[in-house]
């Protein structure tokens, strides 16, 4: 038996040692600088067969476990790309040129136009809307670029931007097929809003250069905050529409509520709470920071006799599809006069303070009293 000082273990690999010491075979001193010819001047004069059984048994491990590792690496590299190719499918329906918010794309045009869609253009784009337009404001673009909301159906191919849910991005591409995409999944606080600002941002520090933009919006979409009818102001959400321990446990019955407070004020007919179980099961109406505003379609708007807004507080936490929501806002908007309010309450449901007053109001005076007894 060799000693173990003159066994080859670097070098011919533990296939190698096994057969040389199955064979007795062995080195008279290390092998170096460890080739072939080295390995077989050290070698014994009774070991050669054995070495060379060695050499070739840890060539040949070694070629099948290469090979199998070859091949196993060869089908990750493939599931990677094919997984890389699904990741990017994804984050295009995010962003259909999501790049344009973090690169210097020539392509991408000055952000001037922004339009907020969604499915009725009644209550989910005008409160992202209202979220956007307040950031841009604060950046202090406010003057420079305008913001509007609008049902998918009246969109035209005249914005810069488009910000749509996520379940909507292949609707709302079609009609603008010339604006930025940006989809979202959380209409209180989502990332991709500071994103376009970041954007207007550089663009305007890049150019130099400001647009003018019409302060009024109105011509751009029938959807558009309006002027308020100073002849005569109706509360849109009062005492008789608030409910502060709202027993629905599910989002049907929680739409239900909503819709039968409308009902009950004389805003809408009762056809308008199918409408809006319609408007659900297309788009969810979960806003983000436990609020949900389920409104009806953009055909529904006949069922309207006249704008308001109904106000739940749930005892318990309502599942709206995998979302706890507390919070439960009815929407009828018959000639826009409730996107002011909208306004309102997508600033408060931005302050989590707001949020925790609205948690602990004891009376719906108080309540009231958070939103500011908002009026048309």
């Amino acid at each position: 038996m060799p000693r173990p000082e003159n066994r080859v273990f670097s070098r011919l690999g533990m296939t190698a040692v096994l057969i040389e010491t199955i064979s007795g075979a062995g080195l008279r001193s290390p092998a170096a600088p460890g080739s072939i010819i080295a390995i077989l001047g050290a070698t014994a004069s009774d070991s050669y067969v054995g070495v060379i059984a060695g050499v070739t048994g840890a060539a040949i491990v070694s070629f099948l476990v290469a090979s199998a590792i070859l091949k196993f690496s060869k089908h990750t590299d493939d599931d990677l790309a094919a997984a890389t190719a699904r990741m990017e499918e994804m984050k295009g329906k995010k962003s259909s040129v999501g790049a344009a918010l973090t690169s210097e794309s020539a392509e991408t045009p000055l952000i001037s136009k922004i339009v907020f869609a969604c499915d009725a253009g009644m209550g989910s784009s005008a409160m992202g809307a209202s979220v956007l337009r307040n950031k841009i404001k604060d950046a202090g673009y406010g003057n420079d670029v305008s913001v509007v909301n609008s049902a998918i159906n009246n969109l035209t191919d005249t914005y810069d931007l488009l910000v749509c849910h996520e379940d909507l991005f292949d609707r709302a591409k079609a009609p603008t097929p010339s604006a930025v995409h940006v989809t979202v999944d959380n209409f209180m606080a989502s990332p991709r809003y500071d994103e376009i600002v970041d954007l207007i941002r550089s663009q305007r520090e890049a150019t130099a250069a400001t647009a003018t933009i019409e302060a009024s919006t109105s011509s751009e979409s029938d959807d558009a905050a309006p002027t308020a009818d100073k002849s005569e102001k109706k509360p849109l959400l009062v005492a008789d529409n608030i409910v502060l321990a709202g027993t629905a446990t599910s989002r049907y019955a929680a739409i239900n509520e909503a819709g039968e407070l409308l009902v009950k004020v004389g805003a809408v007919d009762e056809s308008y709470i199918d409408a809006m179980h319609e408007r659900e099961q297309s788009v969810s109406t979960f806003m983000g920071n436990g609020l949900a505003i389920p409104h009806g379609t953009n055909e529904s708007k006949d069922a309207i006799k006249g704008s308001a807004i109904s106000f739940i507080r749930c005892e318990e936490p309502v599942d709206w599809g995998g979302q706890p929501t507390y919070f439960v806002v009815g929407i009828a908007g018959a000639d826009g006069s409730h996107l002011k309010v909208l306004s309102k309450i997508a600033k408060i449901f931005g302050r989590n303070e707001s949020v925790e007053q609205l948690k602990n109001a004891a009376t719906k005076e108080e309540i009231l009293e958070i939103f500011g007894k908002v009026t048309e």
